[in-house]
């Protein structure tokens, strides 16, 4: 499952190596062997291609609700409070098994024999077994090869065996369409090793009215191809040919159509302008968005020529990978994790800093800013919740002979202001917590939980942005990340109060494209919106035909997607 997170669809790239770092150390050797296999090459194919086969069906069916709303909200990968607290309990139980087997003695108690298990996790009941009956099993006799093997003998075993499955198909009722099928099938191969191209495609013609799911499409693209043009003219005089030739053919130009490659995922080893930055950001799983690849463009040639090398680019990668890295290890104690909701994640800490509410390190999530407390007193300081957030300063304290550069922020339910000596780190902190705070406002303002999302990946771009500089113009860089705050200062969006007050919930169809989509066709499916009424897949629908046939259908009762974009070829809705 974890393959998808590795996945570019718009460059068709696969990040091989950072897939590997997600398997136990172990594991690696058995998974770089996978990854080698034809059958995992066309296993990235069908994904890439989005199909929807056995396992898209599965995933489907068994996907949470988190992974419906990572659809819509695409932003860095960070463990959930909910998955944290899983992995901790996890972690626990572990030890206690380790505890439990590790205990003298405790194979030489006899405990009372039960039933005998089954290997299934089906309970064992004891019941009549019923006698189902099996399925009956024709054998089909191949004429016996007793001659020398030359063409004429060959040529007549051909004929014999071409005459016995005419005669057996000659005896079959309609009815029996699976094994008329494999009769055909059969028969057309024959049919085919005698050079009667035309005979041969007739019985595979016959398969489209008996079981489809035999069809050798490859095969008869290969006839078609070899048939001599006199052959070629005769079968277009037959309706069933000429209909058989022309769809066969026709599935064949949409495959070609179909960029059908995998390419591994590389660092760039030559100096990019922006149309080749954008690919390689894309590529590189970080962000998909060309607004904001080109908002970091800017920020990397700061106070250079407007192109960036590949030192830079490893540099700002290898930053982002560690720093995502470094959050998956984050593990908090029970007492914080109780303060947080489940869908909460951590996706920046500060270095150890003494604040007005102690020392302790200042930690950002989704929704708020809080102080991982340490010392006497360690565990959860809540610090603002950023819809709570009145004001934000960047200022100097003295101390001593020194000044030391503080952040300040006011918030609406507190009379006293929070203060952290942050030094060499409040610059950037001062930039991050304004923009989580006008990303916020904009996403209460007009009721869409994107503009949230769209401000952490700012952050989280900043933060690397300046960890990949590392020179005096990388806070000067960082701000050109600053989308909402710049937004909210220069161009205040009011939203009129009947729009505000009659609008309940944004969506955006085109969430996780690279750039927005029109709209053709809106559908409603209505169902049960309250889950304990909901029969299977009854909720109620919302289809979007976008530009180019994509379809997306959102679950009405959650505004979560329930499907991303399959595909309806060229046609329009």
């Amino acid at each position: 499952r974890e393959v998808k997170d590795h996945l570019n669809y718009e460059h068709r790239v696969f990040n091989s190596e950072e897939f590997l770092k997600t398997r136990a150390i172990r594991d690696q050797p058995f998974y770089k062997k996978v990854l080698e296999t034809y059958m995992f090459h066309s296993f990235l194919k069908a994904r890439l291609n989005r199909k929807m086969d056995a396992f898209a069906r599965l995933e489907l069916s068994t996907q949470s609700e988190e992974d419906r709303l990572d659809l819509m909200f695409p932003t860095p990968r960070r463990l959930t409070i909910e998955k944290m607290a899983s992995r901790r309990l996890s972690a626990e139980r572990k030890a206690g098994r380790r505890m439990v087997i590790s205990m003298p003695n405790l194979q030489d108690i006899k405990l009372p024999e039960g039933p005998t298990r089954n290997s299934s996790l089906r309970k064992v009941e004891t019941v009549v077994a019923v006698r189902t009956p099996s399925k009956s099993i024709t054998t089909f006799k191949i004429p016996e090869i007793h001659f020398p093997l030359m063409f004429q003998c060959v040529h007549s075993y051909y004929t014999d065996f071409f005459n016995h499955l005419s005669k057996a198909i000659s005896t079959l009722p309609p009815e029996n369409s699976a094994l008329l099928a494999r009769y055909f099938y059969l028969r057309g191969l024959v049919s085919l090793m005698q050079g009667k191209l035309l005979n041969a495609l007739s019985d595979f013609q016959n398969l489209e009215k008996t079981d489809l799911r035999i069809f050798p499409t490859d095969l008869v693209r290969k006839i078609v191809e070899i048939l001599p043009r006199s052959e070629r003219l005769q079968a277009d005089r037959k309706p069933e040919l000429k209909r058989l030739i022309s769809r066969v053919m026709e599935k064949q130009r949409e495959v070609l159509k179909i960029d059908d490659h995998v390419k591994n995922f590389e660092l760039p080893k030559t100096h990019m302008q922006l149309d080749d930055f954008v690919k390689r950001i894309q590529e590189s799983g970080i962000v998909r968005d060309i607004g904001t690849i080109h908002r970091l463009f800017d920020a990397l040639t700061v106070g250079q020529q407007k192109q960036i090398d590949p030192e830079t680019f490893k540099d700002f990668y290898n930053y982002w990978k560690e720093t995502e890295a470094e959050a998956q290890e984050v593990n908090l104690p029970p007492a914080v994790i109780e303060h947080l909701d489940k869908n909460e994640c951590v996706y920046k800490l500060s270095c150890s800093v003494k604040t007005s509410y102690g020392v302790g390190k200042i930690a950002l999530t989704q929704k708020r800013l809080f102080l991982l407390a340490e010392g006497g007193r360690p565990g959860y300081v809540p610090i603002a919740a950023f819809r709570d957030i009145e004001d934000v300063k960047s200022t100097t304290v003295a101390f001593l002979l020194l000044r030391i550069p503080t952040l300040r922020i006011k918030t609406l339910s507190k009379k006293e202001v929070f203060e952290a000596n942050l030094k060499t780190e409040c610059d950037l902190w001062y930039l991050i917590v304004k923009e989580m705070w006008a990303g916020k406002k904009m996403a209460y303002d007009h009721k869409d939980p994107q503009y949230i999302q769209q401000a952490l990946t700012n952050v989280l771009l900043m933060d690397a942005v300046v960890g990949a500089l590392q020179s005096s113009k990388s806070i000067y860089a960082a701000s050109k990340l600053s989308y909402f705050d710049r937004m909210k200062n220069e161009v205040p969006m009011m939203v009129p109060k009947t729009t505000s007050e009659t609008l309940k919930h944004k969506i955006n169809p085109s969430a996780g494209e690279t750039f927005p989509q029109a709209i053709d066709v809106l559908l409603y499916t209505p169902g049960h919106l309250d889950p304990s009424e909901r029969l299977d897949n009854a909720h109620p629908k919302l289809w979007c035909a976008l530009n180019e046939g994509k379809v997306v259908v959102f679950d009405a009762s959650t505004w979560s997607i329930q499907q991303h974009c399959f595909k309806m070829g060229r046609s329009k809705l």
